[in-house]
């Protein structure tokens, strides 16, 4: 450096961005913190007046891209890893200048260099060299998608580059969750970004690890000051996407189901075991988990609904409560069998009642502060508490489960949502102490609401117009199974199946008429010289056309294709406005069948029907499959000819469709506070002025 460059610095005068660059090249080689000789201090002053340049330099892509092109980015990370103080925080911030620009793709973050930023983030207590390296480290953790990974070896991107720091330095979590304590804005605003996206990037198999130190270092306390002290927006969001990344976590673990292979699992529930404090029942071990309150012997099936964020939390509550625990499990098994409260299995109860409450199945978002979602665990131990107290004080036998679940559902849902508790310690109060009279009386409340609710004249008025939708539904639905066809057993094929079986001709039609009178006529479609062909012939296609006004059919020797969508192979045709009934029917044989000839006809004739005529002269006959294609078909025909439904299968189609609409309707109205009128409301007199060409219409 010469004389004059010196003397210059000195007076505080900024370099240009030639001189930055050169400078920080030639001194990042050669400066060495340790150093304290004066040449050593005066080098420092040059190189912090040169890094701090660099800040508002490095803002402008072209000249970033030139600095990275000339070797700056293997400068900067040598800067890193050598200075403090100041210097250190204006190296980050030019860091986080160049990373900004998405420019570093193709260059080479090693990881030593990330574990020194980690390192930084735990040691430094400067806020100005903090909230830079946490935020260098923000944007390596979401850099799956970005250029950034390419500058990141591939054994080091994403949460896998965190994880690595981890194993590094094992504070980087709790110094995280410190910082959210900092006055210092930016440092508290960094600091739960970088946990928010570690949370939405991590893996399954690191998932509980950083759950269990989340929660270790107690981060919803501080999460909860925060909320407390009115944050500005931008800090607002990222409580907010905390609280949606817990949600997110918790169905992921959901999702997981529990392995009795898995050594963590079978782990969590030898440690349950052992809180229990139980000895070997008096089968040995092959009632172990019944005395749990398990329902089998295979715990980890038992979590099939709320996989292994069931069990961790189950888990949670045997240790931080071990003798409630220990209690309760002996006080089970102390009583009448009848009347035990499977305790493992009313867990997993409050589990799905809290996962419900919250929606975690469905894509959470939060939209306002829940202070009790960041408490789960408190309320999950206190819903599995009151869980345990209405089971006694219902005195309840274990067929009474699904009801106590009721009452407990009832008690959550007005302590939640009708009352609007925040703080745990009254959501506690609330739900342990309220009277079980009071929860008892409110469900009954609500199950009358419900009666009373279905019995007014507008839900009737409801039904009723959504009975005629589903009537239409399925008589559309039906039609088109008579549009696309079907495949059934052609008649004399299954005239000739008899004879053969029994050797006695089959002589009576459904009617009691000889089958070789007119009657039997219109469903042969053959000649007696084509006796032969019809022998070969066993199935018939039936298929409505297009005009839904004939039917047409064509018989074959194999059932193939599945499905006929020409019509030109179905020469023989029905005009359906000849159809006057349709009606099932019964083959009767002149003499007794055997046993399996007469079940094959008791099977059939609950499933067979034919189309007649005015003269009762059968038109078509089908002999179904299955009851849904009897149903099908014959009240396909039956809408179609507006005579109704025949079918008990249909019927009840029709009503499940009706009662789902009507749910569907009345929980917008309980969602939405309507009150439903129980009779029509008062007309109300015509305005004063309007004259009498004004009146009020009822539809």
């Amino acid at each position: 450096m010469s004389l004059d460059q010196q003397s210059a610095f000195e007076l505080g005068n900024v370099p240009s961005r030639e001189e930055a660059v050169t400078l920080v090249r030639r001194m990042s080689a050669q400066f060495d913190l340790t150093d304290s000789t004066p040449r050593a201090t005066e080098d420092d002053k040059v190189l912090k007046i040169a890094t701090f340049s660099l800040q508002k330099y490095l803002k402008e892509p072209a000249f970033a891209s030139e600095f990275l092109e000339r070797g700056g980015l293997e400068s900067l990370s040598n800067i890193i890893n050598s200075v403090s103080g100041n210097t250190l925080a204006y190296a980050l911030k030019s860091f986080t200048s160049l990373m900004d620009h998405d420019l570093i793709s193709g260059f080479s973050l090693g990881p030593n260099l990330i574990a020194r930023i980690g390192h930084i983030c735990v040691s430094e207590t400067l806020v100005t060299i903090c909230r830079p390296a946490t935020e260098i480290l923000i944007k390596i953790v979401s850099a799956e998608n970005s250029t950034i990974a390419d500058a990141v070896t591939p054994e080091t991107t994403g949460y896998e580059t965190i994880y690595m720091v981890l194993q590094k330095e094992p504070n980087l979590l709790s110094a995280l969750i410190q910082h959210l304590q900092s006055p210092d804005y930016a440092l508290a605003l960094n600091s739960l970004t970088l946990l928010n996206r570690m949370l939405r990037h991590v893996p399954n198999k690191h998932r509980s690890e950083l759950l269990e130190g989340i929660s270790a270092g107690n981060t919803h306390k501080h999460v909860l000051r925060i909320m407390d002290n009115q944050p500005p927006e931008e800090l607002k969001a990222q409580v907010l996407e905390f609280q949606s990344a817990l949600v997110y976590n918790a169905d992921q673990q959901r999702n997981t189901q529990v392995s009795i292979c898995d050594p963590r699992h079978a782990k969590m529930l030898d440690d349950m075991w052992e809180i229990a404090h139980l000895d070997e029942g008096p089968l040995g071990g092959t009632d172990r988990w019944r005395r749990l309150g398990f329902t089998s012997e295979m715990p980890h099936r038992e979590f099939g609904n709320t996989g292994v964020l069931g069990l961790e939390k189950m888990h949670t509550f045997a240790v931080q409560n071990p003798d409630y625990f220990a209690k309760i499990i002996l006080q089970q098994l102390h009583r009448p069998e009848d009347k035990r409260c499977p305790f493992a299995k009313a867990n997993i109860e409050a589990m799905e009642l809290l996962c419900a409450h919250w929606d975690i199945n469905s894509g959470y978002s939060a939209t306002s502060f829940d202070p009790l979602l960041l408490q789960f665990d408190l309320v999950y131990t206190t819903t599995v508490q009151c869980f345990m107290r209405l089971f006694q004080d219902m005195e309840a036998t274990v067929s009474d489960f699904p009801k106590v679940s009721a009452l407990t559902r009832s008690q959550l849902r007005a302590t939640l949502i009708t009352d609007g508790i925040k703080d745990v310690y009254e959501f506690e109060r609330i739900m342990l102490n309220t009277p079980y009279s009071v929860i008892r009386d409110r469900r009954l409340k609500e199950l009358e609401w419900a009666d009373d609710l279905l019995g007014r004249e507008a839900i009737r008025n409801l039904r009723s117009r959504l009975n005629k939708q589903s009537y239409e539904f399925i008589r559309r639905q039906r039609i088109n199974c008579l549009l696309q066809g079907a495949w059934f057993p052609c008649p004399q094929s299954t005239m000739r199946i008899v004879t053969l079986a029994t050797g006695i001709p089959n002589t009576m039609s459904g009617n009691g008429q000889s089958s070789n009178g007119p009657l039997a006529n219109p469903l042969n479609t053959n000649n007696s010289s084509g006796s032969v062909n019809t022998a070969r012939k066993r199935w018939r296609y039936y298929k409505l056309s297009p005009s839904k006004k004939i039917l047409q059919f064509g018989d074959f020797a194999d059932k193939n294709p599945v499905v006929i969508k020409s019509y030109e192979c179905l020469p023989n045709k029905v005009d359906l406005s000849l159809v006057s009934e349709i009606k099932s029917y019964h083959r009767k044989s002149s003499t007794a069948l055997t046993l399996s000839i007469s079940s094959l006809f008791e099977t059939t004739s609950k499933l067979s029907f034919r189309l007649l005529s005015d003269e009762q002269v059968p038109l078509a006959e089908f002999i179904c499959s299955s009851s849904a294609q009897a149903s099908e078909w014959r009240d396909g025909f039956s809408m179609l000819l507006d005579q109704g439904i025949t079918s008990k299968d249909t019927a009840e189609y029709l009503h499940s469709l009706t009662e789902i609409g009507v749910k569907i309707k009345l929980l917008q109205v309980a969602g939405d506070r309507v009150e439903i009128p129980h009779k029509h409301p008062d007309v109300p007199t015509v305005p004063a002025g309007l004259g009498s060409g004004f009146f009020y219409d009822s539809k």
